[in-house]
């Protein structure tokens, strides 16, 4: 209970955050909460938990054999690592809370169970926390990899175009390329064309027609007449190839849409057992530290029990 100081007109005058209780030892007082212990059962927790980490890892990863052919499923691994992990988190996180609740002192239940509680949150913000900064360094560190290749890769393009540059800014690659442009009809004759010709003005026609608009019926005659010429085929059979070919795109358009649904809806899936199974994990760590926490007191009062039918004999 809390001690408090009264004047002679009752009013308070200090008030201490002392608590006594009366055991079989005889009265004992404690602060509420040390914050010393706390610490130490934090720390005992991250190493635990990285001890065990290793101890599974090494477990696991000696299964492993690919020469002898009996290497587990990944499937079966990865329900091992599951289980293995929400043991020893459990575990570590209860040690963690009974040295936690040991070291305070405390001789009430609940005190315990706090001092449990506050060392499980510590530690978890804490391994989240070294989860996020060692993932930030990964990320930052890639990002400046692909910064420092993409600038040495615009450098080298840079100094590769310097000498093709003139003084009117352009290279003779495009100058050639407009000459042509000049020279090139509106609308050349299919039968007259070049394959290399006859494929650009396709592509610059099917450009149009999946654009849609007033302009599409024109593009996809225009890319009919094209394959006609070009196959030595008649209107009708270039009409329906290209019919099969559309039929044949829009199939894989669909298909490949629907795969990007089902690898959403399965990553959005694993994505919530994922969160589910961490809730989980999380939750019962608490759980293991407010058992261990009250262990401690349990175990504190049977030796204060022990001490004191002892003194009497």
């Amino acid at each position: 209970m809390s001690t408090s100081t009264y004047g002679d007109r009752q009013a308070p005058v200090s008030t201490t955050v002392d608590a006594m209780t009366n055991l079989g030892s005889g009265a004992h007082i404690h602060r509420r909460i040390s914050w010393a212990a706390v610490a130490g059962g934090v720390v005992l927790v991250v190493v635990l938990q990285l001890l065990l980490s290793l101890l599974g890892a090494g477990v696991g990863l000696g299964t492993v054999n690919t020469n002898a052919g009996s290497t587990p499923m990944a499937s079966t691994l990865g329900i091992g690592a599951g289980l293995w992990w929400i043991l020893s988190s459990c575990l570590a996180i209860g040690v963690g809370g009974f040295v936690a609740a040991w070291f305070a002192g405390v001789e009430i239940r609940f005190d315990g169970v706090l001092h449990g509680l506050v060392t499980w949150g510590i530690a978890t913000l804490l391994t989240f926390w070294l989860l996020s900064s060692a993932i930030g360094s990964v990320i930052g560190g890639g990002f400046s990899a692909l910064g420092s290749v993409a600038s040495a890769t615009g450098s080298s393009v840079s100094d590769a175009a310097k000498p093709l540059a003139q003084a009117a800014g352009v290279s003779p690659d495009m100058i050639q390329q407009q000459a042509q442009a000049y020279l090139q009809p509106t609308n050349p004759d299919p039968a007259t064309m070049s394959p290399q010709d006859a494929q650009k003005a396709v592509a610059t026609n099917l450009t149009t027609y999946a654009g849609g608009g007033t302009d599409a019926a024109a593009a996809k005659e225009r890319v009919i007449s094209i394959m006609a010429a070009q196959m030595k085929i008649s209107h009708e059979d270039a009409a329906k190839k290209f019919d099969d070919a559309q039929a044949k795109l829009q199939q894989t358009r669909d298909k490949a849409v629907q795969t990007a649904k089902d690898a959403a809806d399965a990553s959005a899936s694993a994505a919530s057992k994922a969160s589910f199974g961490a809730f989980i994990v999380v939750l019962l760590g608490g759980l293991a530290a407010a058992f261990g926490g009250s262990m401690a007191v349990q175990r504190r009062y049977l030796i204060s029990q022990r001490t004191g039918n002892a003194g009497r004999i």
